[in-house]
Protein backbone atom coordinates (compact mmCIF):
# COMPACT_ATOMS: atom_id res chain seq x y z
CA UNK A 1 0.00 0.00 0.00
CA UNK A 2 2.78 2.41 0.92
CA UNK A 3 4.51 1.63 -2.33
CA UNK A 4 1.40 2.49 -4.31
CA UNK A 5 0.90 5.74 -2.38
CA UNK A 6 4.55 6.69 -2.91
CA UNK A 7 4.30 5.98 -6.58
CA UNK A 8 1.18 8.13 -6.91
CA UNK A 9 2.83 10.98 -5.04
CA UNK A 10 5.92 10.71 -7.17
CA UNK A 11 3.82 10.77 -10.33
CA UNK A 12 1.95 13.85 -9.11
CA UNK A 13 5.23 15.61 -8.38
CA UNK A 14 6.56 14.69 -11.81
CA UNK A 15 3.44 15.99 -13.47
CA UNK A 16 3.66 19.23 -11.49
CA UNK A 17 7.32 19.61 -12.38
CA UNK A 18 6.56 18.93 -16.04
CA UNK A 19 3.85 21.56 -16.06
CA UNK A 20 6.21 24.11 -14.50
CA UNK A 21 9.07 23.33 -16.88
CA UNK A 22 6.98 23.77 -20.03
CA UNK A 23 4.80 26.66 -18.92
CA UNK A 24 4.48 29.00 -21.91
CA UNK A 25 5.12 32.75 -21.80
CA UNK A 26 3.19 34.52 -24.56
CA UNK A 27 4.53 37.69 -26.16
CA UNK A 28 3.44 39.84 -29.10
CA UNK A 29 5.69 41.33 -31.75
CA UNK A 30 4.08 44.31 -33.49
CA UNK A 31 5.74 45.40 -36.74
CA UNK A 32 5.20 46.35 -40.38
CA UNK A 33 8.21 44.41 -41.68
CA UNK A 34 6.26 41.29 -42.67
CA UNK A 35 3.75 43.45 -44.57
CA UNK A 36 6.56 44.16 -47.04
CA UNK A 37 7.33 40.47 -47.49
CA UNK A 38 4.83 37.87 -48.73
CA UNK A 39 6.82 34.63 -48.65
CA UNK A 40 6.24 33.73 -45.01
CA UNK A 41 9.80 34.57 -43.97
CA UNK A 42 8.82 36.18 -40.66
CA UNK A 43 6.49 33.34 -39.70
CA UNK A 44 9.35 30.89 -40.29
CA UNK A 45 11.69 32.97 -38.14
CA UNK A 46 9.17 33.03 -35.29
CA UNK A 47 8.80 29.24 -35.47
CA UNK A 48 12.58 28.85 -35.43
CA UNK A 49 12.78 31.03 -32.32
CA UNK A 50 10.00 29.07 -30.62
CA UNK A 51 11.76 25.79 -31.39
CA UNK A 52 14.85 27.11 -29.59
CA UNK A 53 12.76 28.60 -26.77
CA UNK A 54 9.87 26.16 -26.17
CA UNK A 55 8.77 28.12 -23.11
CA UNK A 56 7.98 31.23 -25.21
CA UNK A 57 5.18 31.65 -27.73
CA UNK A 58 5.31 34.61 -30.13
CA UNK A 59 2.26 36.20 -31.72
CA UNK A 60 3.36 38.02 -34.88
CA UNK A 61 1.17 41.10 -35.31
CA UNK A 62 1.62 42.64 -38.77
CA UNK A 63 0.16 45.99 -39.81
CA UNK A 64 0.94 48.51 -42.58
CA UNK A 65 3.71 50.96 -41.71
CA UNK A 66 1.31 53.89 -41.36
CA UNK A 67 -0.81 51.96 -38.83
CA UNK A 68 1.90 50.74 -36.46
CA UNK A 69 2.67 54.11 -34.83
CA UNK A 70 -1.03 54.78 -34.29
CA UNK A 71 -1.54 51.31 -32.79
CA UNK A 72 1.33 51.74 -30.32
CA UNK A 73 -0.08 55.06 -29.12
CA UNK A 74 -3.69 53.80 -28.93
CA UNK A 75 -2.75 50.57 -27.17
CA UNK A 76 -0.69 52.48 -24.64
CA UNK A 77 -3.68 54.71 -23.83
CA UNK A 78 -6.03 51.78 -23.12
CA UNK A 79 -3.48 49.70 -21.23
CA UNK A 80 -2.96 47.06 -23.90
CA UNK A 81 -0.20 46.47 -26.38
CA UNK A 82 2.58 44.32 -27.71
CA UNK A 83 5.84 43.38 -25.99
CA UNK A 84 8.36 43.74 -28.83
CA UNK A 85 7.81 46.84 -30.97
CA UNK A 86 8.92 47.56 -34.50
CA UNK A 87 10.09 51.18 -34.40
CA UNK A 88 10.90 54.05 -36.73
CA UNK A 89 13.49 56.47 -35.34
CA UNK A 90 11.48 59.68 -35.97
CA UNK A 91 8.83 58.38 -33.53
CA UNK A 92 11.30 58.39 -30.64
CA UNK A 93 10.69 61.77 -29.02
CA UNK A 94 6.92 61.28 -28.94
CA UNK A 95 7.24 57.78 -27.51
CA UNK A 96 9.69 58.90 -24.82
CA UNK A 97 7.37 61.71 -23.78
CA UNK A 98 4.55 59.17 -23.45
CA UNK A 99 6.71 56.64 -21.61
CA UNK A 100 6.16 53.96 -24.24
CA UNK A 101 9.66 52.47 -24.31
CA UNK A 102 11.72 50.39 -21.89
CA UNK A 103 15.41 51.41 -21.48
CA UNK A 104 17.63 48.70 -22.95
CA UNK A 105 20.98 49.44 -21.26
CA UNK A 106 20.65 46.65 -18.70
CA UNK A 107 19.86 44.13 -21.43
CA UNK A 108 22.69 45.31 -23.69
CA UNK A 109 25.17 44.90 -20.82
CA UNK A 110 24.52 41.16 -20.68
CA UNK A 111 26.37 38.32 -22.37
CA UNK A 112 24.25 38.43 -25.52
CA UNK A 113 24.57 36.64 -28.86
CA UNK A 114 25.95 39.89 -30.34
CA UNK A 115 28.33 42.65 -29.33
CA UNK A 116 26.86 46.09 -28.77
CA UNK A 117 29.90 47.62 -30.51
CA UNK A 118 28.98 45.68 -33.68
CA UNK A 119 25.57 47.33 -33.97
CA UNK A 120 24.86 50.29 -36.26
CA UNK A 121 25.43 53.05 -33.75
CA UNK A 122 22.91 55.77 -34.66
CA UNK A 123 19.79 54.03 -33.26
CA UNK A 124 21.49 53.06 -29.99
CA UNK A 125 22.81 56.54 -29.25
CA UNK A 126 21.70 57.58 -25.79
CA UNK A 127 18.85 60.01 -25.20
CA UNK A 128 18.36 61.16 -21.61
CA UNK A 129 21.32 58.96 -20.75
CA UNK A 130 19.68 55.74 -21.96
CA UNK A 131 19.42 53.51 -25.03
CA UNK A 132 15.85 52.88 -26.22
CA UNK A 133 16.09 50.78 -29.37
CA UNK A 134 18.37 48.52 -31.40
CA UNK A 135 18.72 48.19 -35.21
CA UNK A 136 17.32 45.15 -36.99
CA UNK A 137 18.71 46.39 -40.31
CA UNK A 138 20.15 49.56 -41.83
CA UNK A 139 19.55 51.65 -44.95
CA UNK A 140 22.33 54.21 -45.44
CA UNK A 141 21.30 57.14 -47.64
CA UNK A 142 23.40 57.08 -50.80
CA UNK A 143 23.77 58.61 -54.25
CA UNK A 144 22.35 56.39 -57.02
CA UNK A 145 23.65 57.38 -60.43
CA UNK A 146 22.86 56.64 -64.07
CA UNK A 147 26.13 55.56 -65.70
CA UNK A 148 24.84 56.04 -69.25
CA UNK A 149 23.70 59.64 -68.66
CA UNK A 150 26.95 60.41 -66.87
CA UNK A 151 28.91 59.12 -69.85
CA UNK A 152 26.75 61.03 -72.36
CA UNK A 153 27.45 64.22 -70.42
CA UNK A 154 31.19 63.57 -70.67
CA UNK A 155 31.98 62.24 -67.19
CA UNK A 156 33.60 58.96 -66.18
CA UNK A 157 32.82 58.82 -62.44
CA UNK A 158 30.04 60.03 -60.12
CA UNK A 159 30.40 63.31 -58.20
CA UNK A 160 32.25 63.21 -54.89
CA UNK A 161 31.84 66.89 -53.94
CA UNK A 162 29.06 69.48 -53.95
CA UNK A 163 30.82 71.38 -56.72
CA UNK A 164 31.03 68.26 -58.90
CA UNK A 165 27.38 67.47 -58.21
CA UNK A 166 26.30 70.89 -59.46
CA UNK A 167 28.52 70.68 -62.54
CA UNK A 168 27.47 67.17 -63.53
CA UNK A 169 23.76 67.55 -62.74
CA UNK A 170 23.63 70.78 -64.75
CA UNK A 171 25.36 69.19 -67.75
CA UNK A 172 23.13 66.11 -67.67
CA UNK A 173 20.06 68.37 -67.71
CA UNK A 174 21.19 69.76 -71.09
CA UNK A 175 20.90 66.33 -72.75
CA UNK A 176 17.23 67.00 -73.55
CA UNK A 177 14.41 64.46 -74.02
CA UNK A 178 13.02 65.09 -70.53
CA UNK A 179 16.33 64.30 -68.85
CA UNK A 180 17.18 66.05 -65.57
CA UNK A 181 20.25 65.98 -63.38
CA UNK A 182 18.56 65.64 -60.01
CA UNK A 183 15.09 65.49 -58.52
CA UNK A 184 14.05 67.50 -55.47
CA UNK A 185 10.90 65.92 -53.99
CA UNK A 186 9.34 68.85 -52.14
CA UNK A 187 5.65 68.02 -52.35
CA UNK A 188 3.69 69.51 -49.44
CA UNK A 189 1.31 66.56 -49.43
CA UNK A 190 1.80 64.16 -46.49
CA UNK A 191 4.27 62.88 -45.49
CA UNK A 192 6.07 66.02 -46.79
CA UNK A 193 9.38 64.21 -46.29
CA UNK A 194 11.40 65.68 -49.16
CA UNK A 195 13.80 67.56 -46.84
CA UNK A 196 14.77 64.40 -44.97
CA UNK A 197 15.36 62.60 -48.28
CA UNK A 198 17.63 65.17 -49.94
CA UNK A 199 18.41 68.18 -47.75
CA UNK A 200 19.52 66.30 -44.62
CA UNK A 201 21.87 63.82 -46.36
CA UNK A 202 23.65 66.78 -48.01
CA UNK A 203 23.71 68.79 -44.78
CA UNK A 204 25.41 65.95 -42.91
CA UNK A 205 28.24 65.84 -45.44
CA UNK A 206 28.92 69.46 -44.49
CA UNK A 207 29.08 68.49 -40.82
CA UNK A 208 25.84 70.36 -40.17
CA UNK A 209 22.89 69.60 -37.87
CA UNK A 210 19.33 70.88 -37.49
CA UNK A 211 19.11 70.11 -33.77
CA UNK A 212 21.18 70.95 -30.71
CA UNK A 213 20.20 67.93 -28.63
CA UNK A 214 16.42 68.32 -28.47
CA UNK A 215 16.48 72.06 -29.23
CA UNK A 216 15.82 73.29 -32.80
CA UNK A 217 18.98 74.72 -34.40
CA UNK A 218 17.95 75.38 -37.98
CA UNK A 219 19.17 78.95 -38.38
CA UNK A 220 22.89 78.16 -38.43
CA UNK A 221 25.52 78.87 -41.09
CA UNK A 222 25.87 75.27 -42.32
CA UNK A 223 22.13 74.89 -42.82
CA UNK A 224 22.13 78.14 -44.82
CA UNK A 225 25.07 76.85 -46.88
CA UNK A 226 23.16 73.66 -47.72
CA UNK A 227 20.03 75.61 -48.64
CA UNK A 228 22.20 77.74 -50.94
CA UNK A 229 23.33 74.54 -52.67
CA UNK A 230 19.71 73.52 -53.34
CA UNK A 231 18.98 77.03 -54.61
CA UNK A 232 22.04 76.95 -56.88
CA UNK A 233 21.04 73.56 -58.29
CA UNK A 234 17.56 74.89 -59.06
CA UNK A 235 18.94 78.13 -60.55
CA UNK A 236 21.40 76.28 -62.80
CA UNK A 237 18.65 74.18 -64.38
CA UNK A 238 19.93 70.94 -62.83
CA UNK A 239 16.67 70.13 -61.02
CA UNK A 240 13.71 68.29 -62.53
CA UNK A 241 10.57 70.36 -63.09
CA UNK A 242 7.65 70.15 -60.68
CA UNK A 243 9.56 69.96 -57.42
CA UNK A 244 6.56 71.36 -55.50
CA UNK A 245 4.45 68.32 -56.39
CA UNK A 246 7.23 65.77 -56.62
CA UNK A 247 7.43 62.99 -54.01
CA UNK A 248 10.15 60.51 -53.14
CA UNK A 249 8.18 57.84 -54.99
CA UNK A 250 8.13 59.91 -58.17
CA UNK A 251 11.86 60.55 -57.78
CA UNK A 252 12.51 56.82 -57.65
CA UNK A 253 10.23 56.07 -60.62
CA UNK A 254 11.91 58.72 -62.77
CA UNK A 255 15.34 57.34 -61.95
CA UNK A 256 14.25 53.78 -62.75
CA UNK A 257 12.88 55.03 -66.08
CA UNK A 258 16.32 56.44 -66.91
CA UNK A 259 15.25 60.09 -66.92
CA UNK A 260 17.30 61.33 -63.93
CA UNK A 261 21.06 61.38 -63.52
CA UNK A 262 21.23 61.25 -59.72
CA UNK A 263 18.96 60.10 -56.92
CA UNK A 264 19.64 60.61 -53.20
CA UNK A 265 17.70 57.95 -51.30
CA UNK A 266 18.13 54.91 -49.02
CA UNK A 267 20.44 52.20 -50.31
CA UNK A 268 17.57 49.71 -50.08
CA UNK A 269 16.20 51.26 -53.28
CA UNK A 270 19.00 49.50 -55.16
CA UNK A 271 16.92 46.33 -55.37
CA UNK A 272 13.87 48.25 -56.67
CA UNK A 273 16.02 49.99 -59.27
CA UNK A 274 17.61 46.78 -60.51
CA UNK A 275 14.30 44.93 -60.49
CA UNK A 276 12.41 47.80 -62.15
CA UNK A 277 14.89 48.30 -64.99
CA UNK A 278 17.44 45.48 -65.35
CA UNK A 279 18.91 47.17 -68.43
CA UNK A 280 19.72 50.42 -66.60
CA UNK A 281 23.44 51.14 -66.41
CA UNK A 282 23.42 51.88 -62.72
CA UNK A 283 25.86 52.55 -59.88
CA UNK A 284 25.82 53.54 -56.22
CA UNK A 285 28.16 55.89 -54.36
CA UNK A 286 28.40 58.10 -51.28
CA UNK A 287 26.36 61.30 -51.16
CA UNK A 288 28.66 64.07 -52.51
CA UNK A 289 30.26 65.92 -49.64
CA UNK A 290 31.34 69.41 -48.78
CA UNK A 291 33.92 68.48 -46.15
CA UNK A 292 32.80 65.39 -44.24
CA UNK A 293 32.15 61.72 -45.04
CA UNK A 294 28.81 61.12 -43.36
CA UNK A 295 25.47 59.55 -44.17
CA UNK A 296 21.93 59.77 -42.90
CA UNK A 297 20.98 56.32 -41.65
CA UNK A 298 17.50 54.86 -41.65
CA UNK A 299 16.33 51.37 -40.82
CA UNK A 300 13.97 49.11 -38.94
CA UNK A 301 14.45 49.25 -35.18
CA UNK A 302 13.28 47.10 -32.27
CA UNK A 303 12.27 48.08 -28.76
CA UNK A 304 10.48 46.70 -25.70
CA UNK A 305 7.23 48.21 -24.44
CA UNK A 306 7.57 49.77 -20.99
CA UNK A 307 4.25 48.18 -20.01
CA UNK A 308 5.25 44.67 -21.13
CA UNK A 309 4.69 42.00 -18.48
CA UNK A 310 7.20 39.71 -20.19
CA UNK A 311 10.28 41.83 -20.82
CA UNK A 312 12.75 38.99 -20.34
CA UNK A 313 11.03 36.91 -23.01
CA UNK A 314 10.83 39.99 -25.24
CA UNK A 315 14.58 40.50 -24.94
CA UNK A 316 15.23 36.84 -25.77
CA UNK A 317 13.44 37.41 -29.09
CA UNK A 318 15.45 40.57 -29.80
CA UNK A 319 18.69 38.80 -28.89
CA UNK A 320 17.77 36.01 -31.33
CA UNK A 321 16.98 38.48 -34.12
CA UNK A 322 20.32 40.28 -33.69
CA UNK A 323 22.44 37.13 -33.56
CA UNK A 324 24.92 37.05 -36.43
CA UNK A 325 23.44 34.22 -38.50
CA UNK A 326 19.79 35.23 -38.05
CA UNK A 327 20.43 38.95 -38.60
CA UNK A 328 22.26 38.17 -41.84
CA UNK A 329 19.14 36.39 -43.10
CA UNK A 330 16.91 39.30 -42.11
CA UNK A 331 19.17 41.73 -43.95
CA UNK A 332 19.17 39.61 -47.10
CA UNK A 333 15.40 39.23 -46.97
CA UNK A 334 14.80 42.98 -46.58
CA UNK A 335 17.43 43.85 -49.21
CA UNK A 336 19.21 45.94 -46.59
CA UNK A 337 22.39 45.82 -44.55
CA UNK A 338 22.28 44.09 -41.16
CA UNK A 339 21.81 45.98 -37.92
CA UNK A 340 24.57 43.75 -36.52
CA UNK A 341 27.54 44.62 -38.74
CA UNK A 342 29.26 41.37 -37.76
CA UNK A 343 26.66 39.73 -40.03
CA UNK A 344 27.95 41.48 -43.16
CA UNK A 345 28.76 39.00 -45.90
CA UNK A 346 31.88 40.77 -47.15
CA UNK A 347 32.92 37.91 -49.43
CA UNK A 348 29.60 37.95 -51.29
CA UNK A 349 29.77 41.74 -51.53
CA UNK A 350 33.05 41.55 -53.45
CA UNK A 351 31.03 40.46 -56.49
CA UNK A 352 28.55 43.31 -56.19
CA UNK A 353 29.51 46.96 -56.67
CA UNK A 354 26.24 47.96 -55.03
CA UNK A 355 26.78 45.91 -51.87
CA UNK A 356 30.49 46.69 -51.59
CA UNK A 357 29.76 50.42 -51.93
CA UNK A 358 27.16 50.31 -49.14
CA UNK A 359 29.52 48.35 -46.89
CA UNK A 360 32.27 50.91 -47.51
CA UNK A 361 29.87 53.71 -46.56
CA UNK A 362 28.91 51.93 -43.34
CA UNK A 363 32.53 51.25 -42.44
CA UNK A 364 34.13 54.57 -43.38
CA UNK A 365 31.45 57.25 -42.90
CA UNK A 366 29.81 58.78 -39.84
CA UNK A 367 26.16 57.72 -39.33
CA UNK A 368 23.75 60.51 -38.40
CA UNK A 369 20.09 60.37 -37.39
CA UNK A 370 18.74 63.49 -35.71
CA UNK A 371 15.05 62.75 -36.14
CA UNK A 372 15.04 60.56 -33.03
CA UNK A 373 15.34 63.76 -30.99
CA UNK A 374 13.19 66.06 -33.09
CA UNK A 375 9.89 66.91 -31.35
CA UNK A 376 6.72 66.47 -33.42
CA UNK A 377 8.81 65.25 -36.32
CA UNK A 378 5.99 64.90 -38.88
CA UNK A 379 4.87 68.49 -38.34
CA UNK A 380 8.48 69.70 -38.52
CA UNK A 381 8.89 68.02 -41.93
CA UNK A 382 5.90 69.96 -43.26
CA UNK A 383 7.37 73.24 -42.03
CA UNK A 384 10.72 72.54 -43.70
CA UNK A 385 8.98 71.59 -46.94
CA UNK A 386 6.81 74.70 -47.04
CA UNK A 387 9.67 77.10 -46.36
CA UNK A 388 12.11 75.43 -48.79
CA UNK A 389 9.38 75.56 -51.45
CA UNK A 390 9.22 79.33 -50.95
CA UNK A 391 12.98 79.56 -51.39
CA UNK A 392 13.01 77.47 -54.57
CA UNK A 393 10.26 79.61 -56.10
CA UNK A 394 12.27 82.76 -55.35
CA UNK A 395 9.97 84.12 -52.64
CA UNK A 396 12.66 84.17 -49.94
CA UNK A 397 16.42 83.74 -49.54
CA UNK A 398 18.23 80.80 -47.91
CA UNK A 399 18.87 82.94 -44.82
CA UNK A 400 15.20 83.90 -44.59
CA UNK A 401 14.24 80.26 -45.06
CA UNK A 402 16.46 79.10 -42.20
CA UNK A 403 15.08 81.82 -39.93
CA UNK A 404 11.47 81.04 -40.84
CA UNK A 405 11.88 77.31 -40.13
CA UNK A 406 13.56 78.02 -36.79
CA UNK A 407 10.82 80.43 -35.70
CA UNK A 408 8.04 78.06 -36.68
CA UNK A 409 9.72 75.11 -34.97
CA UNK A 410 10.01 77.06 -31.71
CA UNK A 411 6.31 77.96 -31.92
CA UNK A 412 5.52 74.31 -32.63
CA UNK A 413 7.24 73.32 -29.40
CA UNK A 414 5.15 75.79 -27.41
Amino acid sequence: MKKKLLTAATMAALLLGSSTTFATTKIEWLQWFAAENSNGFYTKMVKEFEAKNPDIEVKLVTQPFGKVRESIITNRAIGLGSDVLGLNMPWTSVFLKMGVLEPLDEYLARDNSFKTTDLVQAPIGKINGKTWMVPLNAFPFVMHYNKALLKQAGFTAPPTSWAELKTMATKISTLGKGISGLGLPFSSQPPSNGPILTFLPLLYTAGGRIMDGTTPNFDNATVVQTLELLNDLKGSGAVAAGFASRTGGVDLEEFIAGRTGFLISPGVHASAIQRGNPKLEYGLASVPKLNKSAYRVHGWELGIAADSKNKEAAWKLIDFLLSKEVNARFAANSKALPGNLAALDKEAAKNSQIQSSMIAILNDHEPVEELRQAPKSLASWSIMTEEIQKMLTGTQSPVQTATAVQDRWLKLLK
